[in-house]
């Protein structure tokens, strides 16, 4: 009597899991644009709305103003809000990982409205952390930036001529490497407007 009372108990958990674990395991998507928060590098779009795989509206091409905000003749001039201060826009990376994290896909958008609007070539610099060995780090360095590259050219449809990538290795730090956080911000790419 016991083993068919203690079978019977196995089995209504066993049925209990399995009914929760595809609630917990859902995907979910909050705004209902058909594309989980997960990968959804927008998340509040409006119901109803179509979006692409990314969970954005797709932008329709601007023309670009003649505005001197918007010059890229002057490598250290700032860009106004509307022109997608490129120098401030960083990709960032997990430990020893050369692909781009959903969470990126925000700054990869401002990225896609600032060359929508500027006819210019950017140059894409991977760099690294100081964990690991430098031709390790560079090789990891380069293959970031060419990840990024592949996005904008794949996913967003710019021509690839449009962008060269560098890797930099451990050679560039921009913060502190003896610490997890400084480490963290190393892990990166930079975006630099190429001079015509």
């Amino acid at each position: 009597m016991k083993n068919s009372q203690s079978r019977w108990i196995q089995l209504v958990l066993l049925l209990l899991s399995l009914s929760l674990t595809s609630q917990v395991f859902a995907w979910s998507d909050t705004d209902q644009d058909g594309v989980p928060d997960i990968k959804d590098a927008c998340p509040n779009t409006a119901p109803d709305t179509q979006v692409m795989a990314n969970g954005c509206v797709e932008e329709v091409e601007v023309e670009a103003t003649a505005s001197a905000d918007c010059s890229t003749s002057n490598p250290n001039a700032e860009f106004s809000a509307d022109c997608h201060n490129i120098s401030t826009a960083v990709v960032y990376f997990e430990f020893a990982i050369a692909e781009v994290d959903f969470s990126q896909w925000k700054t990869l958008a401002l990225v896609k409205a600032y060359l929508a609007a500027n006819d210019v070539a950017l140059t894409l610099v991977g760099h690294t952390d100081i964990v690991g060995t430098p031709e390790f780090n560079y090789q990891l360095s380069l293959q970031r930036a060419q990840n990024v590259k592949r996005i904008l050219v794949e996913d967003y449809g710019f021509n690839p001529n449009r962008f060269t990538v560098m890797g930099k290795g451990i050679s560039e730090p921009v913060a502190d490497n003896r610490s997890s956080e400084g480490r963290s911000l190393n892990r990166r790419v930079q975006f630099i407007v190429n001079n015509k």
